[in-house]
């Protein structure tokens, strides 16, 4: 379900329905003059949260340079889900089927890490190779029940620029279908120009496509509550202040 399409329509998958409008339109909507200082404000804390999921590393300002950075609102996406629990995102992943004995180890992979990361695999299509999947993939993202699609598949190293044209092509596909539909797109893709010894070190790509998607999942749900809480603190002030105004008036 697409950010923009919150308040119009409900939709079967609880992670896609808490959504509201696009963070980045809301900021730059020409009907709202003060939206700019709201998207301002939205990325403004009191201080950064110490703790550290397993699955990435720790950085100098949530160590010995946190002191630093007390003014300033400084996070990771996804962190707050895998702190406090959150909803189970809905993946839909479109794998390729050549090498498919690499390819059963990369979706064995993807699905141990969706596990990993509270959220489930619900669909999975298998296309003739990646050149096919941005098709496959923008039928599974438009649906209402699926928030995030994983992209599979090994393009090898040739002897011609055939696999790097491919490869170009596929992932300037797929980023466009994310920012259309407003939801993440995990890139696992091995290559383009990757050997067969290369790509069986490589087989992890698979649950980093996974993480990074559940990751950016997690970001949207909790940047569109933000956005929405303060949406409705700003409502309840301008209501404060007819209701003094009114007050006011009848004195």
């Amino acid at each position: 379900m697409m950010l923009s399409s919150l308040y119009s329509s409900s939709s079967s998958s609880s992670f896609s329905s808490a959504r509201a409008p696009s963070i980045l339109r809301a900021a730059r909507a020409p009907s709202a003059p003060a939206s700019g200082r709201r998207f301002t404000r939205f990325f403004r804390s009191s201080a950064a949260d110490a703790s550290v999921p397993s699955y990435r590393a720790t950085f100098a300002h949530e160590s010995s340079a946190s002191s630093k950075w007390t003014e300033t609102r400084i996070r990771h996406v996804g962190d707050e889900a895998s702190s406090a629990g959150g909803t189970q995102p809905q993946l839909g992943v479109v794998i390729g089927e050549f090498h498919n004995d690499l390819m059963d180890r990369c979706l064995e992979d993807a699905r141990v890490t969706a596990e990993q990361m509270n959220a489930k695999i619900t669909e999975v299509v298998w296309v003739p190779g990646s050149y096919e999947a941005p098709l496959a993939a923008t039928t599974l993202i438009a649906r209402n029940d699926i928030d995030a699609v994983i992209i599979l598949g090994y393009i090898e190293k040739g002897s011609t620029l055939h696999g790097q044209e491919m490869g170009a092509t596929v992932s300037t596909l797929m980023k466009q279908i994310e920012l259309q539909y407003e939801k993440p797109v995990g890139m696992g893709i091995i290559g383009p120009g990757a050997t067969a010894e290369q790509a069986e070190s490589r087989v992890g790509y698979a649950g980093n496509a996974v993480r990074a998607a559940v990751r950016m999942c997690s970001y949207l749900d909790q940047a569109t509550a933000e956005l929405e809480k303060m949406e409705q603190d700003e409502q309840a002030e301008m209501m404060k202040m007819i209701d003094e105004i009114d007050d006011d008036d009848d004195d």
